[in-house]
């Protein structure tokens, strides 16, 4: 049991490293063509260009995360044949 969470942990992290790099480009890509810039850094533009910058890359954390587990959860049940560790607990409740 411990073993496949450890084993669990590793690829969930796995997908969530690289959705998260793909998604993070995704989001800075999509800004420079809406706005023709980089995205905003620290005091470089204005409130309204920030917070829209926050939005968008926190929608964008939150979507990729999500996605990485529902990927990882298939990966896991089609290799092992069974719900990743916790996942059972889920369904129950």
């Amino acid at each position: 049991m411990v073993g496949a969470k450890i084993g669990w942990k590793l690829v969930l992290m796995a997908f969530t490293v690289v959705v998260s790099l793909v998604a993070n480009k995704a989001v800075t890509t999509a800004w420079k063509i809406g706005s023709g810039g980089k995205p905003p850094k620290g005091n470089q533009a204005g409130y309204i260009e920030i917070v829209t910058w926050a939005v968008a890359s926190g929608a964008s954390a939150a979507a990729a995360k999500r996605f990485a587990e529902d990927r990882a959860a298939k990966y896991w049940l089609k290799s092992t044949g069974s719900l990743p560790p916790g996942y059972e607990d889920k369904l129950t409740s």
